[in-house]
């Protein structure tokens, strides 16, 4: 297990999400994430985690969507990763806004803490360098991110 320092703020909440919820997905994803080194016979790239998780409105949202990738709209998550340090410390600001991610849920008709893990896993995943800018990472984003749910007993987030 990775040891994971993690600050949650809640600027926006739910009454289901929870601060060990949200440890636990963080955890899993962790875990998983470091086995496919551990499987591949490779030293993972980091020894450590340093996660903020920070939950907003659709204003925050949308003015740091806007700041730092140009689009004028709330997405679900955002990940500012900043890479390992020399101490092994893989760290990263995750943001989520609540309001998109209710309405996501309510869409998609996916439970919301079905669709909140899967944004906290996916956004964790984010922090550990996957991407999905094409289709051999997407896939391979993808098939982890199910993969992560599945041992969270979370049914495939891709099936409609």
């Amino acid at each position: 297990m990775v040891p994971v320092e993690l600050d949650i703020q809640f600027i926006a909440s739910h009454p289901e999400l929870t601060s060990e919820r949200i440890t636990l997905w963080v955890n899993t994803a962790l875990d998983e994430a470091t086995s496919v080194y551990a499987e591949a016979g490779l030293p993972a790239p980091y020894t450590q985690a340093q996660f903020t998780f920070r939950f907003c409105d659709a204003d925050e949202a949308k003015t740091l969507n806007h700041q730092y990738r140009a689009k004028d709209y709330a997405t679900n998550v955002l990940t500012f990763e900043y890479g390992v340090d020399e101490a092994g410390t893989v760290s990263s600001d995750i943001i989520i806004c609540i309001a998109v991610l209710e309405a996501e849920a309510l869409e998609q008709k996916k439970a919301f803490l079905d669709h909140a893990a899967h944004l906290c896993v996916h956004g964790v995943l984010h922090a550990l360098g996957y991407d999905h800018l094409d289709d051999e990472q997407a896939e391979e984003m993808e098939g982890l991110e199910i993969d992560i749910l599945q041992r969270l007993a979370i049914a495939n987030p891709y099936l409609s």
